[in-house]
């Protein structure tokens, strides 16, 4: 028994050039004459209705998922020009695809159960691993939606998970469903077989300040920190910069300077980018906040990101158990690569570094990523996360 892994990549000015470039460079690293499953990382500088019906021929009509990103991980270099292909053929894994659109008018929770369900009606009575699905990062109630995913798979199975993005516009992203391509939806798939799936998680920030009380939020809006306007946690430090913010939701203060949502029980803090400061003073982040939670802001560098990298790969292979990882997946949020800049490929190398040179690496950069946490239950419940990046290892 054995499993292939093939990764081509292209950035060819031309789309359906780079789309037929690496959907070849992919079978050829293969190695196999079946395609069993075909993930597609591209940037936004590739019209998708040019690039997936190549691909589509390219790949013989085998099951494809993906989505678009600001950037492209490889095992020796970071795009943020391009298109990715990676395809796996394997007598040990199994696979199952779904996908759920019009998100943006639905009830999220349903959509969350309607995606799980129809990924499992692809993939049939087997052996469940986990499940990673990617979803339009804009999307307000993408932590429902992971409920719902939840309600189906149970609160403790690996989900794994990441919102495509554009290059920082927050315009023009897309999901792919074999020749469908989708705005506002999800796409999903299911891991099963003989395999393990180690995962690891982490973001390197830290708490600035004495701990504060969320006093009231509503979903991803919170309203009140200790009595006062949710603001005021930024204003005491920052002053007038707050203003920057307002009009600009990238701006240098909102990625240095996340909030960080305290777990009860656990050392960790939750992510929460923020979007924007409304003139009321409300704060809106990227996923869900709970009322009553102790709330920081939190700051990050360089070279604590550095760390998180080699931490969450550290993690991954350690839940391997002792199997040689066949393939590295990783997503890490846009934020990072924003931060990281030209420096961004150093992250690459550790994560080479702790599963050794030879292993494929591939991955995106991602507007919110999905991933199982360490909480007080002392087991790991995925959740929506910020300024995070997640490895994941199968072998």
């Amino acid at each position: 028994m054995a499993t292939h892994i093939g990764i081509g990549f292209s950035q060819d000015i031309d789309a359906q050039t780079a789309a037929k470039d690496a959907g070849f460079e992919s079978k050829t690293n293969l190695g196999a004459d079946r395609i069993d499953i075909a993930i597609v990382f591209s940037t936004v500088h590739y019209n998708p209705s040019q690039t997936v019906p190549v691909l589509r021929t390219v790949l013989n009509q085998a099951k494809m998922i993906g989505c678009s990103t600001a950037g492209i991980i490889l095992s020796n270099t970071i795009e943020t020009h391009g298109v990715a292909v990676l395809t796996i053929s394997s007598d040990e894994l199994a696979f199952g695809i779904g996908s759920a659109e019009n998100l943006d008018t639905q009830d999220a929770l349903l959509a969350g159960n309607f995606l799980a369900r129809n990924a499992l009606k692809d993939f049939g009575p087997r052996s469940r691993q986990a499940f990673m699905f990617f979803v339009d990062g804009k999307l307000e109630n993408n932590s429902v939606l992971l409920k719902g995913i939840q309600d189906i798979f149970g609160s403790v199975f690996p989900v794994l998970g990441a919102g495509s993005c554009d290059d920082f516009h927050f315009a023009n992203t897309f999901q792919i469903h074999q020749d469908n391509i989708l705005t506002n939806a999800a796409t999903g798939l299911i891991i099963g077989g003989q395999t393990s799936i180690g995962i690891g998680c982490c973001h390197g920030g830290r708490p600035l300040g004495k701990p504060r009380v969320i006093d009231r939020a509503e979903g991803n809006a919170i309203y009140s920190i200790d009595d006062k306007k949710a603001s005021s946690i930024y204003e005491e430090y920052f002053g007038e910069q707050v203003d920057d913010l307002r009009s600009n939701q990238f701006d240098r203060l909102s990625i240095l300077y996340p909030l960080g949502i305290f777990v009860d029980g656990s050392r960790e803090y939750l992510l929460r980018n923020v979007t924007n400061i409304r003139e009321d003073g409300s704060i809106i982040c990227q996923g869900h906040v709970p009322e009553g939670s102790e709330v920081h802001i939190m700051i990050g560098n360089k070279d604590s990101c550095k760390q998180a990298a080699v931490q969450a790969a550290q993690d991954a292979k350690a839940n391997l158990r002792g199997r040689k990882a066949k393939l590295v997946v990783v997503f890490e949020s846009m934020a990072r690569l924003k931060l990281l800049g030209r420096a961004a490929h150093e992250e690459t190398d550790s994560i080479r570094n702790v599963f050794g040179a030879g292993i494929p690496i591939v991955g995106m950069y991602s507007n919110g990523e999905i991933c199982p946490f360490q909480t007080v239950e002392k087991f790991k419940k995925p959740y929506l996360l910020n300024g995070t990046i997640v490895v994941w290892a199968v072998s």
